[in-house]
C-alpha cells in the first residue's frame, strides 16, 4: 500500500486536485474493510484501494464528482442484488465510504522582502500557507533570507505580478519599500481578469487615499478598489515588524475562515 498521507502532503504542496476516499463502515463480507483508503486524482487515476472491483469503480466515479463540486459526502453501497441501490456486488450487506476533496494549501504572495516580510513568512508557514516572496533587490529576495519560502522571485514588481495567474484561493500582501512600488503592485493585481481572493496593502490612511485616487484616475474601478484591505492587518496596536506581521496574518486567517474582524 502506498503512503497515502505522504501523497496528500505532496498534492497540497503542488496544488493538485484529488479526493480521499475512506471506508468508514462495512458489514461482514465487504471487500472494503474499515480504514481502507484510496486517492482519486483529477485524471481518474487512483492510488490505494477501498476494496477493488465494482465498489472501487463506483467510488472513483463519485470522487470525480467531488473534485468538481468540492463537497465531501458519505456514500453507502448495497452489496447484494436485491436492494434498489445495489451495485451488483454479491458479497451481502452494505459498505460506507466517506469522500473528501484534498484542498491545496493557499498561497500568499508577499510583495516586498523587508523587515515585516521575514516574520510574516515564518507565521504563514506555521499556519500551513504556501509562500512566494517578491522583491526587485537580490539581497532582499534570496533563499538565505527566506529559507522557509516556497519560492523567492527577483524582478520588477510589475513584471512579476503580470506573470502570476491568481486564483480565488490566493492572498496578496503588499509591503514594498515605497508608495510608488505599492501602487505598481496594486495596479497590476487589480488589472487582472481574475483577482486573488484577498489583497492587502500597508500604509497610512492618507497614503492609501492618494493611491486609490491615483488608480481611479488610471481607470481602476471603485468596485475593484473596494476589494482591497487597507490599511492591512487587524488593529492590535502593532508597533514592531513581528507585531505588524502578526496583525496581517490574523486578518488573513479571519478572511480564510470567513470571520469578521475590524481592519486596523
Amino acid at each position: 500500500m502506498p503512503d497515502i498521507f505522504e501523497e496528500i502532503v505532496t498534492l497540497r504542496r503542488e496544488g493538485r486536485a484529488a479526493v480521499l476516499a475512506t471506508v468508514v463502515g462495512g458489514e461482514k463480507g465487504s471487500p472494503g474493510k474499515t480504514g481502507f483508503r484510496m486517492l482519486v486524482y483529477s485524471d481518474g487515476k487512483i492510488s490505494g484501494t477501498v476494496g477493488g472491483g465494482l465498489l472501487e469503480e463506483n467510488v472513483r466515479r463519485e470522487a470525480l464528482r467531488c473534485i468538481a463540486d468540492k463537497k465531501p459526502r458519505l456514500l453507502e453501497f448495497a452489496l447484494d442484488d436485491a436492494s434498489a441501490d445495489s451495485i451488483g456486488v454479491l458479497c451481502g450487506g452494505k459498505v460506507k465510504v466517506f469522500i473528501e476533496p484534498i484542498q491545496a494549501a493557499p498561497t500568499i504572495y508577499v510583495f516586498g522582502g523587508g523587515h515585516i516580510a521575514v516574520p510574516l513568512v515564518q507565521f504563514a508557514k506555521a499556519l500551513e500557507f504556501a509562500v512566494v516572496v517578491v522583491d526587485d533587490r537580490e539581497e532582499f529576495a534570496s533563499k538565505e533570507r527566506f529559507p522557509l519560502a516556497d519560492q523567492v522571485k527577483v524582478g520588477g514588481f510589475a513584471d512579476v505580478t503580470k506573470g502570476v495567474d491568481f486564483s480565488e484561493g490566493d492572498y496578496v500582501v503588499i509591503i514594498t519599500r515605497g508608495h510608488a512600488h505599492d501602487e505598481t503592485v496594486l495596479k497590476a493585481c487589480l488589472s487582472k481578469n481574475r483577482l486573488p481572493g484577498y489583497i492587502g496593502m500597508i500604509g497610512s490612511r492618507e497614503k492609501i487615499a492618494r493611491t486609490f485616487s491615483s488608480l481611479g484616475e488610471q481607470g481602476i474601478s471603485q468596485e475593484r478598489l473596494a476589494k482591497v484591505s487597507a490599511p492591512i492587518g487587524l488593529d492590535i496596536s502593532a508597533r514592531t515588524p513581528a507585531e505588524i506581521a502578526l496583525s496581517i496574518m490574523a486578518e488573513i486567517v479571519a478572511h480564510r475562515h470567513k470571520a469578521r474582524g475590524s481592519a486596523g
